[in-house]
């Protein structure tokens, strides 16, 4: 009785394999990775304009410095209309002036400096504003980076983007092996990012010693981009 029940096991089990055998053809899968980069045009503009000044007391350097930043907050503000808000201070600090003889500290002056970053939504300012702050002697301005307000237009198109780039690349694939492309089964964003495109002015004009060299400043506003990369996963027959 037992030997009869294992045989008709055996028979039953040959016959679903040959079922299996002459149904639907074998899956096959493939991964490949899309990407994709979109352009976009800058509508904000940043830079940090940074003060220093050296006295002999920690007040008197403070003194100054609040002074030369007040002067560029005043441009800023009352002859360009840049926002409270718009303007961030990202830097203080306090510290001496020395060097060491005979293994002493020698204290020569006390040094302040403030540091602010500066957002401006009106790009043709730019260069009048650089060109404007030179009057202010003795600051930094540093490299200007370039943004957009809003990028998730442009996002949104770079991630259909990277997955068309995707499907291009998996029918390629699919084609060289004499196969059949399937549907996605899985989508993976690999990662997104966005390109802050930061310009230097022909004449950082806040550091230029001469004031005819330092008029008109130039720019080049180059490309600003945001790119996505997902990986996808594909049935193939």
């Amino acid at each position: 009785m037992r030997k009869g029940l294992i045989a008709a096991l055996v028979i039953a089990a040959l016959a679903l394999t040959s079922c299996q055998s002459t149904g639907t053809p074998i899956e096959s899968m493939v991964t490949v990775s899309g990407s994709a980069i979109v352009k976009l045009t800058a509508d904000i503009a940043s830079f940090t304009v940074s003060v220093e000044e050296t006295r002999e007391s920690t007040s008197q350097a403070q003194e100054a410095a609040n002074e030369k930043m007040n002067a560029v907050a005043s441009i800023l503000q009352d002859e360009y209309g840049v926002r409270d808000e718009d303007i961030t201070t990202t830097g203080m600090s306090l510290y001496p002036e020395c060097y060491y003889q005979d293994g002493q500290q020698i204290i020569t002056g006390q040094t302040a400096s403030q540091s602010i970053n500066v957002k401006i939504y009106s790009l043709e300012n730019i260069a009048p504003i650089v060109d404007r702050l030179s009057s202010v002697s003795g600051i930094r301005l540093s490299s200007i980076s370039l943004d957009a307000s809003d990028k998730s237009q442009a996002l949104s198109e770079a991630r259909k983007l990277a997955v068309a780039d995707a499907v291009k690349r998996a029918e390629d694939y699919a084609g060289s092996a004499g196969l059949t492309l399937g549907n996605a089964v899985s989508i993976q964003e690999a990662g997104s990012s966005v390109a802050v495109n930061r310009v230097q002015p022909k004449y950082l004009t806040a550091a230029a010693a001469d004031a005819e060299m330092a008029s008109s400043a130039t720019y080049y506003q180059g490309d600003l981009s945001v790119s996505a990369d997902v990986d996808v996963s594909f049935l193939m027959y």
